[in-house]
């Protein structure tokens, strides 16, 4: 029998892809979200309404009898604090993903701190190849489809796996996929030994596990076997990377991949050993790799201005900013531009975020994008603004024209004279070897879009690449520049 459900927060990325699952399976289903974005687009053409804004006539006119809701969602949500009230049944995001899970073969779950997303789409992406017409569930907008989702049939399930509040521990995967362990989520891990203890669990769910052992090298584990993985004579060229997969000692074949960036060298490996767990031969594994149009937000290419290429991507971890920056280099001298995702994580990562921007040119910070968060004093992108300054002085005093920038006024707050006269002293000072190899010699900081966009106009043509970073909507900022394309 059908279900009517309604979903709020249905304009997230995951969830909007399991409104879809809901809605082909018969339900009637109908949501609502905070904002108009991208993700809604898609859902008219399987039936499924929504509503801009919260409120309680929304879901009472529609009168569920199932209520989804995803993590950012507080109690005293008007939605979801009628359909407690009216004892609605009630299934958070992991929950409703656990639910259709259950009706797979085979459930292939990929979880980690970085490069979920672009292992899930290389998986799915070899999966079609290999006809195997797998169902697909993923926390980006496949290229080749222009989809954050596909309906397949019953015997995969490819799915991100994400630790956020423990929700993949929902999840029993025939085979669950670690990539990597850091800080994150720090709001409601309380430290890494904690985060660790979490994924250790979901490879305790997991009929089938692979873990990463050392670099380019992975185990792969069940109570019946153990199989060890690597990639051998990892290589650079012009169109990516290329290294020899083994199995244990046993040259399976040579791969190829046509994207940049050594981490997602790893994602590639990680696809091929998927596959191979599945029988898929490598010719098609190799195919799939080197074919692989990406997904969107990830390095994606947006468009050219006074001769600076534009890629944006998710980037939003210390880490993944580094790795980006990494791959942008070869564009030539870089403008960074960046979005904090949430208080929280600005502020428990603070000292990672003041140095990882250390390999661009230039950096524009922009007022925080804070999600489901109220603002944290001493966390904010302003405050991250002032750190760097603070802590960069040799940075500060390798730039004779002072452009240090905030909310479009040149920052007055350093005390250049103080600076000449202890130089030596500076040089030598905590994180000197970092503060020394750094290529940052402009910063500025501004509230709006608009004062970042005039600044990116302004500044383009000095640089090869503008690269713009972040999780939340400057997305917006970065596709708002093709109308300025010279």
């Amino acid at each position: 029998m059908s279900k009517r459900v309604y979903f709020i927060g249905i304009g997230g990325i995951s969830m909007s892809s399991l409104a879809v699952f809901f809605a082909v399976k018969g339900n009637l289903v109908e949501g609502s979200d905070i904002q108009a974005c991208e993700n809604l687009n898609s859902l008219c053409q399987f039936g499924i309404k929504y509503n801009i804004g919260h409120f309680e006539k929304n879901i009472k006119e529609f009168n569920p009898n199932l209520v989804v809701y995803n993590s950012a969602i507080n109690k005293d949500n008007p939605e979801l604090a009628w359909a407690i009230k009216k004892k609605k049944k009630l299934i958070s995001r992991a929950e409703a993903l656990a639910h259709i899970c259950k009706g797979f073969k085979n459930v292939v779950a990929i979880s980690g701190t970085h490069g979920k997303t672009t292992t899930t789409a290389l998986i799915s992406e070899i999966m079609r190849e290999a006809n195997l017409h797998p169902t697909v569930h993923i926390g980006g907008v496949l290229k080749s489809c222009c989809s954050n989702f596909l309906i397949g049939n019953r015997k995969f399930f490819i799915t991100e796996a994400c630790e956020y509040k423990n929700s993949f521990l929902t999840l029993s995967p025939s085979l669950g996929v670690v990539l990597n362990i850091e800080p994150d989520h720090l709001d409601f891990f309380k430290n890494l030994s904690q985060i660790k203890q979490s994924f250790n669990k979901f490879l305790e769910n997991s009929k089938v596990k692979l873990f990463k052992i050392n670099e380019f090298e992975y185990c792969l584990k069940s109570q019946k076997f153990q199989k060890y993985y690597y990639a051998k004579n990892v290589k650079k060229n012009d169109f990516g990377f290329f290294f020899d997969f083994y199995e244990n000692e046993n040259l399976i074949g040579r791969i190829q991949t046509n994207f940049q960036g050594e981490h997602n060298a790893k994602n590639a490996l990680v696809a091929a050993i998927v596959a191979n767990f599945y029988k898929i031969r490598i010719q098609t594994i190799k195919r799939a790799i080197k074919n692989f149009k990406g997904v969107k937000r990830r390095f994606e290419r947006i468009t050219k201005i006074s001769g600076s290429v534009v890629i944006h991507d998710y980037a939003h971890h210390p880490t993944e900013i580094e790795k980006v920056i990494e791959q942008a280099k070869r564009y030539g001298k870089i403008l960074t531009v960046f979005q904090p995702h949430t208080f929280s994580r600005t502020k428990k990562l603070f000292s990672q975020f003041a140095t990882c921007f250390n390999q661009t040119n230039n950096l524009i910070l922009l007022k925080t994008y804070p999600a489901r968060e109220e603002e944290i004093k001493g966390a904010t992108a302003s405050d991250l603004f002032e750190k760097i300054m603070s802590k960069n002085k040799i940075l500060i005093f390798k730039n004779e024209n002072k452009s240090y920038v905030k909310n479009n006024h040149i920052y007055k707050n350093i005390n250049y004279s103080y600076i000449k006269q202890n130089i030596n002293k500076l040089k030598f000072s905590q994180n000197a070897h970092k503060i020394l190899n750094s290529k940052l010699t402009k910063i500025s900081y501004f509230e709006t879009f608009d004062q970042a966009r005039e600044k990116i106009l302004d500044e383009a043509k000095n640089y090869g690449c503008v690269l713009i970073l972040g999780a939340g909507d400057i997305n917006e900022l970065a596709y708002s520049l093709k109308k300025f394309r010279k």
